[in-house]
């Protein structure tokens, strides 16, 4: 059953009427006497409080922001590297050039330098030393091992073991950068610094992001990891200790939908990429020519964001009409999928807000003329 939008005024008694109000926001009692809100039909089965900005949500909202960077991510230091199926194994056997001699000398055709690929099942065939199985050792074990077999047959084998091609440890690149595909986990231990800056999200010419490095998304052992690299990449060096390991899968989404949406009585209402995780409202603003002077009700700028940390939808009011407004909307940051709703003077008409936020959401359904706020 469709419920139609309607002007709704709270007023807060007691203390458990804050609680059971599950809608993405808290207050001490005390703290405000009267709020006024609204129902979404399909947004929210609660009431949606319209907060009003100032320095004190400011602050509570920066103190929500999540860094989302576990510390299991972190705390990963590779070890040697260990050889698996695929992989070819260079080695050489010092010595067997002198056993051998009077072989070489009469033109047999003897190499005592092997290449040799890890089969399936893990292991090689080495001549004078059998079958060995050589998946999950390090070089130094699988030398070991060579050197204990062909003293069998030789006079204290000196034996050199290397990897000259890695095949069995992969990490997946996938999404909008330039250069997707598989790259190949060594016996030099790889940063996500360095495979994002091999893989080039920056586009042909380096000049733009082609995907949103604001929410790379990192999948290791079954759990994905959304992190704000373009934030790290700024602000910190974290982002050269996270090491990389076989089976890791970085994803860097399209960037497409990273927007914020400037609505109503703006000058020009605008779409604006995002390239960094927030935007102050004061930019926004700034970018859609400011508020037209004519049709708008400048104390009144309304952001509707469907989705905060929590999952809940919020509604911002932000007063314009004074210095202090403009200085607050600077501190005040958006984050993708917001909508900023410039009021007209005058009466303003949930109807008008409808049909400007339509086409950006699939959340609502229908609407009555009913005035937002006296």
């Amino acid at each position: 059953m469709m419920i139609s939008m309607r002007r709704i005024t709270y007023f807060l008694v007691f203390s458990f009427t804050l609680t059971a109000c599950s809608i993405g926001t808290s207050f001490r009692l005390g703290d405000i006497k009267s709020f006024k809100g609204v129902l979404i039909p399909g947004l929210s089965e609660n009431p949606i409080l319209i907060e009003q900005v100032s320095t004190k949500l400011i602050d509570n909202e920066n103190l929500k922001v999540p860094l989302n960077l576990p510390l299991s991510l972190l705390n990963y230091s590779p070890d040697s590297y260990k050889v698996g199926p695929g992989d070819k194994l260079f080695i050489y056997v010092y010595g067997e050039t002198e056993r051998l001699s009077a072989s070489l000398a009469r033109g047999a055709a003897i190499n005592p330098i092997f290449e040799k690929i890890v089969r399936d099942d893990g292991t090689i065939f080495y001549p004078n030393a059998g079958i060995i199985d050589v998946s999950g050792k390090t070089v130094e074990e699988i030398r070991q091992n060579l050197t204990i077999n062909l003293s069998d047959v030789l006079n204290n084998p000196q034996v050199d073991v290397s990897v000259s091609e890695f095949k069995s440890q992969k990490v997946i690149v996938s999404g909008s950068f330039q250069k997707v595909g598989t790259y190949p986990v060594t016996s030099v231990p790889m940063t996500l610094s360095e495979i994002i800056a091999n893989a080039n999200p920056f586009g042909e010419k380096g000049l733009e992001p082609n995907g949103d490095l604001t929410s790379i998304k990192f999948t290791r052992d079954g759990v994905t990891y959304d992190i704000d690299f373009e934030y790290l990449a700024r602000s910190s060096q974290i982002q050269n200790y996270i090491f990389l390991k076989g089976g890791d899968v970085i994803h860097l989404p399209d960037n497409s939908l990273s927007q914020v949406h400037v609505l109503g009585e703006a000058t020009n209402p605008i779409s604006i990429n995002l390239t960094r995780k927030y935007i102050p409202l004061s930019v926004a603003l700034a970018q859609a020519k400011g508020l037209n002077q004519s049709t708008s009700k400048g104390k009144e700028v309304y952001i509707l964001r469907p989705k905060d940390y929590a999952g809940n939808p919020r509604i911002f009011k932000s007063d314009m009409s004074s210095p202090s407004g403009y200085l607050l909307a600077g501190n005040f940051n958006l984050q993708a999928k917001d909508i900023v709703f410039v009021s007209t003077a005058g009466v303003t008409s949930w109807s008008r807000f409808i049909n400007q936020v339509l086409p950006f959401t699939d959340f609502i359904n229908s609407s009555e003329d009913t005035n937002i706020i006296n």
